[in-house]
């Protein structure tokens, strides 16, 4: 699954190019096919969580792949790997104890999708990187030189 975001020189002009999102909202829109599958006690709490946890993900990929600032969007990236994981966790969950059938096609997809997300948090972390570097090469360039010419002064008055 190849994707582009914000840390990515050929970041996408829509939302809609972005493999990452695309792919999270079809396992978003297939969780909640499953969502009817759970018995009654369970809609609270199990269901719920599952829910939650898609659209947490659809949410935080798509902030994390329209994100222009590096440093925002590794923490974009850092949230939607939590909610990946927790969608993962409930929906394995909900297969074993039976609320819903569990396809093994799913938690590989799933896993696949970590993985995309896994090296765009990499990349973002690489750009924020980058980015604090320049910040502080450009930010600093005007006070080294006045410390040079005050530098200069003080030797002068010695």
């Amino acid at each position: 699954m190849s994707s582009t975001n914000s840390t990515k020189s050929s970041k996408p002009q829509k939302i809609e190019d972005s493999s990452i999102w695309k792919e999270a909202n079809a396992l978003a829109e297939f969780v909640y096919t499953k969502l009817p599958e759970f018995p009654d006690e369970e809609r609270w709490d199990s269901q719920r969580k599952l829910r939650t946890a898609a659209n947490e993900l659809i949410f935080n990929i798509a902030k994390a792949v329209t994100n222009t600032i590096p440093m925002g969007a590794k923490y974009d990236w850092s949230y939607a790997r939590k909610e990946l994981a927790a969608l993962k966790t409930m929906y394995r969950f909900a297969g074993r104890q039976k609320f819903i059938e569990l396809d093994p096609e799913i938690m590989v997809r799933l896993d696949h999708l970590g993985t995309a997300i896994d090296a765009e948090l990499a990349s973002a972390r690489e750009a924020e990187v980058k980015e604090t570097k320049r910040m502080q090469t450009e930010d600093l360039k005007p006070w080294q030189e006045k410390y040079r010419l005050w530098k200069e002064m003080e030797k002068r008055h010695d």
